[in-house]
């Protein structure tokens, strides 16, 4: 499972760094999430030594209690399940984003507990600061800034969310959100979480 994790981690940077340093345009639109992880899958693909590693997704998505997951890479009974974002300038609906950014995190660990998926990965990358920001206001519980620990059992609260997540949510994971520069950029960051 450890040399699979590092194969997508590995594709995650290349993919960053690919999207980092692309025109504007080529990754933009409704389907722009759709179109990071299929580069992602491609990048996979190039990176896994053998042809054992079965990748699921994007444009298919693997379902788990109604759930579509983002990408599945399998190699024999090992399945790592992985969820991400990719928000740009423009967007907006930045408290929305790191509310779902945290129930993203708590279906991984669903995944991951069911006994269904040895591993679950949180992939983000975005060139939008205020990610990296501490929050306020409705989203001060689900701040993603850089550095930020989330300790095990917190309970999380917010007066709505967009998605029909559990409020409060509590994750049974410590998270730390460190960012990285894609690239040697001041503009994009990337994150990635491992669970369980």
């Amino acid at each position: 499972m450890r040399q699979e994790i590092q194969i997508v981690l590995s594709a995650w940077r290349n993919t960053t760094g690919i999207v980092a340093s692309t025109p504007a345009g080529q990754f933009a639109g409704r389907d722009k999430e759709t179109k990071v992880f299929r580069l992602l899958r491609q990048e996979i693909e190039r990176l896994a030594p053998t042809p054992t590693l079965r990748i699921f997704g994007p444009d298919s998505q693997t379902r788990f209690n109604g759930w579509s997951i983002d990408l599945v890479c399998a190699a024999g009974e090992c399945r790592i399940a992985i969820e991400g974002k990719y928000k740009i300038d423009g967007d907006g609906a930045v408290p929305d984003n790191r509310k779902a950014a945290f129930f993203d995190l708590f279906k991984l660990a669903r995944y991951v507990a069911s006994g269904q998926y040895c591993a679950g990965l949180f992939l983000w990358l975005t060139n939008v600061p205020e990610y990296l920001r501490k929050a306020t206001g409705d989203s001060t519980d689900f701040s993603t800034h850089d550095g930020r620990l989330y300790r095990a059992g917190t309970a999380l609260m917010a007066a709505r969310a967009r998605n029909a997540m559990p409020l409060p949510l509590v994750l049974t994971q410590d998270f730390r959100f460190d960012w990285q520069s894609v690239a040697g950029s001041d503009q994009w960051h990337a994150l990635a979480l491992c669970v369980g």
